[in-house]
């Protein structure tokens, strides 16, 4: 095996159809709008992440943060992380365990904007206005909830009741709206149209931090102008690499998810070897025990972001460790010490544009809902990313500037052909953890199974949380599954057929200058191939 800490050989130019898949139609059209305006995939991935910030107010928005993996057309991969820092004065004594799941001071600083901003004046083309008009449109004008946003909000309902400034955002006097009325967002129709004039420096050190800071004094937070103010660029950082059934994936590092996928598709190279790729009940085995082996690596030894390196990659990659984790889950059967499954939900984007840019983006202002509390004047939630910070030692522990950790984990898959490489599969997930597994299993449904690229995401899925029990979608055979892992996970549950805990991939496939689109049934995405002949 060979890793490395950036991959980015010659990349065969081919102009394709341009593609978009996002979480929420409104934001797929957004991203498509500016494709046919001229603008290029970050434009056009700028503008649907700001649009799913308004349609997806449940998993993302300005409140949230955002990891962007960005392949230009020359086959140069950048990582522009955009993980969140916790604010300067949290500690165990100023955050408390409740506090720290939900509320003011359960947030880190919010870095989306900044993200956005950054990616769109490094690499975009068209203006800074025209890529924020669609959200601040779809804001003002408003859309029709759905009945899985209906639900969500039935989920919180207690928690943004108890919140005046959410109860008034997204509750009808108190009560959860009904599928197919409009939610329209004035306030934050106002703020987006602020960033857009102002750019989101205001967001940090103008009329905007202001009302961010007076809404966190009047409400107990710890959040500040200082912390606001010095907010830093995002980072940008080598991808990682690693080769899998001869291709090469290309994915984030700590403190993203990309990691874990990696390790994943490692242990399932080994697990299920590439000949016997035919056997779709062998290959839910495989997965599962990819899935439990990877994350119990993790909480065995969590990745310091300040402390991670190429080599260490190498290390943590390596077929020895994979050989070892294989060994240890067949032999062990007890449960992870960190047992529990991380609640998250978030949302993810994947662009291409014709010259060949393609851009993965997954954003999220952590569990359903953030913080459950909003800035009634700004109109956006906050995150609880604090939750992720656990009060052990360890990387990320809770306390003064600490860095969230997450699960997001944008993909780029490309094969390598004479005059260089091409892609073949840009995708990511929504999930928290769910989000390794249902990445992991469309990629081994489009390459080892061999599946369409919409019946790859639609398939299926199944997830092994740590505590030995294994989520499986009704779809799938039980018995045959309890008869080929029932020594090693101590529960199987039944979920629905396309369950929302399941996860949800957003992709694009490359072939023969052709560009593939798929969406996930278990959430309200959509996506859409543009001809050549729409750009105007």
């Amino acid at each position: 095996m060979s890793t490395a800490a950036l991959s980015n050989p010659p990349m065969t130019r081919l102009r394709t159809q341009a593609g978009v898949s996002t979480a929420f139609p409104h934001a797929t059209e957004a991203a498509s709008s500016i494709l046919r305006q001229g603008g290029n995939a970050i434009d056009a991935a700028v503008a649907a992440a700001w649009a799913l910030s308004v349609c997806e107010p449940s998993a993302s928005g300005l409140g949230g943060q955002t990891t962007i993996l960005f392949s230009a057309a020359n086959g140069n991969v950048k990582v522009i992380d955009g993980h969140s820092h916790a604010p300067r004065r949290v500690s165990e004594r100023t955050v408390s365990p409740e506090g720290q799941r939900r509320g003011y001071r359960s947030c880190t600083i919010p870095s989306t904007p900044a993200t956005l901003q950054y990616a769109h004046s490094k690499y975009g083309r068209l203006g800074w206005r025209r890529v924020m008009a669609p959200a601040a449109e779809i804001a003002s004008r408003g859309f029709e909830l759905t009945a899985l946003q209906c639900r969500q909000t039935g989920w919180v309902l207690k928690h943004l009741r108890a919140n005046p400034a959410a109860r008034e955002l997204f509750l009808k006097k108190g009560e959860p709206p009904q599928v197919g009325e409009i939610l329209r967002q004035p306030q934050l129709a106002e703020t987006l149209h602020r960033i857009a004039e102002a750019g989101a420096i205001d967001f940090y050190q103008g009329t905007l931090a202001r009302d961010i800071t007076d809404d966190m004094r009047e409400n107990g937070g710890l959040l500040d102008e200082e912390d606001l103010t010095n907010l830093s660029a995002p980072v940008a950082r080598p991808p990682l690499t690693i080769k899998f059934r001869g291709f090469e994936v290309v994915t984030v590092p700590p403190p993203g998810g990309g990691l874990q996928l990696l390790l994943a598709l490692k242990i399932l190279e080994q697990l299920f070897p590439a000949e016997a790729a035919s056997s779709v009940e062998d290959g839910y085995a495989a997965i599962a025990m990819s899935i439990f082996g990877a994350f119990s690596a993790r909480e065995e030894r969590p990745v310091a972001v300040n402390d991670f390196a190429p080599e260490m990659a190498e290390r943590l990659l390596s077929e020895q460790r994979v050989r070892q984790i294989i060994t240890n889950f067949q032999k062990e059967s007890h449960p992870s010490a960190a047992a529990a499954e991380e609640p998250g939900d978030t949302t993810h984007l994947t662009v291409a544009d014709a010259e060949g840019n393609i851009v993965a983006l997954t954003q999220s202002i952590q569990s359903v809902f953030g913080a459950k509390v909003a800035n009634k004047k700004l109109g956006f939630l906050y995150n609880n990313y604090l939750r992720t910070c656990p009060r052990s030692p360890g990387p990320s522990q809770l306390g003064p500037n600490c860095l969230s950790r997450s699960n997001a984990a944008p993909v780029l898959i490309r094969e390598r052909i004479s005059s260089g490489q091409r892609p073949v599969l840009a995708l990511g997930s929504a999930g928290s953890r769910r989000i390794t597994s249902s990445i992991l299993q469309v990629i081994s449904n489009v390459i080892d199974h061999k599946m369409p690229l919409q019946e790859a995401i639609a398939a299926p899925r199944i997830h092994a949380l740590l505590s030995r029990k294994l989520w499986i979608e009704k779809r799938i055979s039980l018995p045959s599954l309890v008869g080929r892992l029932g020594d090693h996970f101590s529960k199987f549950i039944v979920k629905g057929a396309y369950s929302f805990g399941m996860g949800a991939v957003h992709a694009l496939q490359f072939a023969d200058g052709e560009t593939i689109a798929g969406a996930d049934p278990r959430r309200d995405g959509s996506a859409a191939v543009l001809q050549n002949s729409e750009r105007e």
